[in-house]
């Protein structure tokens, strides 16, 4: 089962406006090399940043999940490490210890009051799952349909345990 990220018109929005922001600054940093070369680097990384940890779309099969992000080789869960999956909403009150809120989607280390601290990967809190794995670390992936996602994960993680 494979489906896409889902993004918010807020994250939609926030990545529109920091991309034209990006143009304007070097349209208007033009005649300044100095200070257009280092608004550049900057910006630059920022996007690429966001480029690299974009997630794009969420994969599970019979062993394991799958992140695909847009720039960066897929991420893994196997089945043997996680210890629980569920769907979760993470709340506008979380706090980003390092991260984005909302350019390219929400990733990065995120410390919720209700999930506590976790990397996240999604487009929208609305369509979002917990991964928690056993070595304590958590994730939070989100995709179009996670109520099903997390329906189908489940069910593979219990043909899996009794195999």
């Amino acid at each position: 089962m494979k489906n896409k990220v889902k993004y918010s018109l807020y994250s939609l929005a926030i990545t529109v406006i920091v991309l034209i922001l990006s143009v304007i600054g070097v349209i208007s940093l033009w005649d300044n090399t100095d200070r257009l070369v280092l608004f550049c680097l900057i910006m630059g990384s920022i996007i690429i940043a966001g480029l690299f940890y974009c997630p794009v779309s969420v994969e599970a099969n019979d062993t394991k999940i799958k992140l695909y992000r847009l720039l960066a080789k897929p991420i893994a869960f196997a089945y043997d490490d996680i210890q629980k999956v569920d769907v979760c909403y993470p709340s506008f009150g979380g706090i980003r210890l390092c991260a984005s809120g909302g350019c390219f989607g929400y990733w990065g280390y995120f410390n919720d009051t209700a999930i506590g601290t976790y990397f996240g990967y999604y487009g929208s809190r609305s369509c979002c799952f917990l991964v928690k794995l056993k070595n304590g670390r958590q994730y939070v992936l989100g995709c179009e349909d996670s109520v099903a996602m997390v329906n189908y994960i489940k069910m593979q993680l219990q043909k899996y345990r009794a195999a």
